[in-house]
């Protein structure tokens, strides 16, 4: 199925919603909003379990080898970046209400599915960063898993 653009998705849901319940269409787009936003909060909580595990394990797997230390890094910085993504793309606030124009509810449902669609790049963004950084992630600890006895870093006293 081919992707809609902004108007042919506004004539998709004037034709569910029809021209008399416009406020439907833009309640529709609330709930969008809201899913969204639920599951930018989901990458944020795995961002953060990755810093919180790299926190904990990080030198242990970047004790292995140059590679797996190079890897880690990366890791949690490409998890930043996605995290990132999400706070200053996602999770930025404009109310429905705040958008132009205000009198005129045909264009304000256009202007919300505009708004919706920026985030949804974010989130698309995000996503595939983290997948990035995990990837990482995993490939360090890989490593560390292969190489059982090359750790270089001491016990802690």
């Amino acid at each position: 199925m081919d992707k809609l653009n902004t108007e042919q998705e506004y004539q998709r849901i004037i034709t569910v919603y029809g021209k008399d319940d416009q406020l439907g269409a833009l309640n529709l787009l609330e709930r969008q909003l809201n899913t969204m936003t639920q599951r930018a909060q989901m990458l944020l909580g795995l961002c953060g379990i990755v810093i919180t595990v790299t926190g904990f394990s990080g030198r242990i797997i970047a004790g292995t080898n140059r590679a797996a230390q190079l890897l880690i890094v990366s890791g949690v910085s490409i998890t930043l970046i996605s995290a990132a993504l999400v706070v200053g793309g996602v999770m930025k606030l404009l109310w429905i209400t705040q958008q132009p124009p205000h009198e005129d509810l045909p264009q304000l449902i256009r202007t919300t599915l505009a708004y919706r669609n920026r985030k949804m790049r974010f989130y698309h963004a995000a996503v595939y960063v983290l997948l990035l950084g995990l990837t990482c992630y995993v490939i360090a600890i890989a490593i560390m898993l292969l190489n059982p006895h090359a750790s270089t870093v001491a016990p802690a006293r």
